[in-house]
């Protein structure tokens, strides 16, 4: 006999498709048992849901709770679209991907009834939005706008009057923005209190609008773990220099001038100590050369709400005059005209998909002694981009008692 023979079995030939054929068959098995599990499961969670939706609509009825919770959704739900569309690109994000911080705190007071939605906060900027309901009203008020407020640390150290100071000019970040704005200041501190959307229209519509309070802590101060926020008063229409337009619109509409009512609303709110406390993306030394002028970047860092940046800047090889600021529009301001910034000239930030993150300040301030520049702009952190860029599109500089300003053309500078 021969040895090396194959016994029947090997000598048959096998189908190069039999390992296909096994395989279809053996998930075939799995997808006919998996759908008769999910066909029983199907029933009985059908049923499950049934249940509860019957013990949910039971419970809107019986316990008042549920509507309470039912209506703040539905109100949260109006500020996250409005807010979208209203803010930047990172701020929009972040309200419209569920990322603020919900607080969901409503006080009636004098048929006013104010709801804290939610906020965003870090180290520096807090993003308070509200919303203003004027349904049980009857002064018939046209309009809600928050006017005045007081805001509070965790021991009640006052940080901020709205009372204090009221800014002349709009903030590039406000330019071209159709919404109703006050800016108001100390030391320590900025707030801009805006509208989010048509306020009128949606007054109209449903007797309510909706509204953010943008708290800044300046000169190096920090944002408390904890905000108590009072509010004061609401009115129908600003009467600031850049919002005569709509004052003046609102007095020949309803021919009458804009109504106030004042009383105390008032809210403990605290601020996520994780975002607060997030440690920023830094970018350092970064060098780059325009008009015969050397610059560094020295720090970019990107924290959740803003980001920082100091630049060092230098002299124009060339003409010997010293560089002292980037953007700025030298020309005298008449107070008696409504302030816009023309910006064009100013520097901003650019991803890779062409969101622009614009300076947070009012107006980009000088060089100090060591020849150093702060600028901060709105972040890009919920973005998360991938690539960054500063561009750059005029200088100022002094050459003995002259200053003068020069257009460059867009300078892009990458940071990452």
């Amino acid at each position: 006999m021969d040895s090396n023979r194959k016994n029947g079995f090997e000598q048959i030939e096998v189908s190069e498709r039999l390992d296909s054929v096994i395989d279809k068959a053996i998930d075939r098995a799995k997808k006919d048992k998996k759908k008769k599990l999910i066909k029983s499961n199907i029933i009985k969670y059908s049923a499950a849901v049934a249940s509860l939706f019957i013990v949910f609509i039971a419970s809107i009825k019986f316990i008042p709770v549920f509507a309470q919770v039912l209506n703040n959704v539905a109100v949260g739900s109006s500020v996250t679209r409005e807010a979208k569309f209203y803010f930047d690109q990172n701020i929009g994000m972040a309200v419209n991907e569920g990322l603020a911080e919900d607080v969901n705190e409503s006080e009636t007071n004098k048929n006013i009834k104010v709801t804290v939605n939610s906020i965003i906060a870090d180290d520096k900027n807090a993003f308070i939005f509200y919303t203003l309901n004027g349904k049980m009203d009857k002064q018939g008020f046209k309009n809600l706008l928050l006017q005045n407020l007081k805001i509070y640390d965790d021991r009640y150290n006052i940080l901020l009057d709205s009372k204090s100071n009221y800014y002349p000019k709009l903030p590039d970040t406000l330019y071209k923005k159709d919404g109703d704005f006050l800016l108001t200041f100390n030391d320590k501190y900025r707030c801009i209190i805006s509208s989010i959307g048509d306020n009128v229209k949606n007054y109209s519509q449903n007797n309510e609008t909706y509204g953010a309070i943008e708290l800044t802590a300046t000169n190096g101060h920090k944002m408390p773990s904890e905000l108590n926020l009072k509010l004061l008063s609401f009115t129908e229409a600003y009467q600031m220099s850049y919002s005569k337009e709509k004052y003046n619109s609102f007095v020949s509409k309803y021919y009458r001038n804009p109504m106030s009512i004042n009383g105390e609303w008032n809210f403990n709110i605290k601020i996520d100590k994780n975002l607060k406390e997030t440690r920023p993306e830094a970018y350092n030394n970064i060098k780059f050369y325009a008009d015969h002028t050397d610059f560094n970047i020295k720090f970019l860092k990107i924290y959740p709400t803003h980001i920082e940046t100091k630049i060092i800047i230098g002299k124009n090889k060339l003409t010997g005059a010293q560089c002292y600021s980037i953007g700025q529009d030298i020309k005298e301001y008449d107070e008696s005209l409504p302030y816009l910034v023309n910006d064009e000239n100013l520097p901003y930030l650019v991803d890779e998909k062409g969101n622009k993150y614009k300076l947070t300040d009012t107006e980009v301030g000088d060089m100090d002694s060591d020849k150093m520049l702060d600028l901060t702009f709105q972040s890009c952190y919920f973005n998360s981009p991938e690539e960054l860029y500063l561009v750059v599109n005029r200088l100022n500089y002094e050459s003995g008692s002259e200053n003068f300003s020069k257009d460059i053309g867009e300078v892009k500078i990458r940071i990452k």
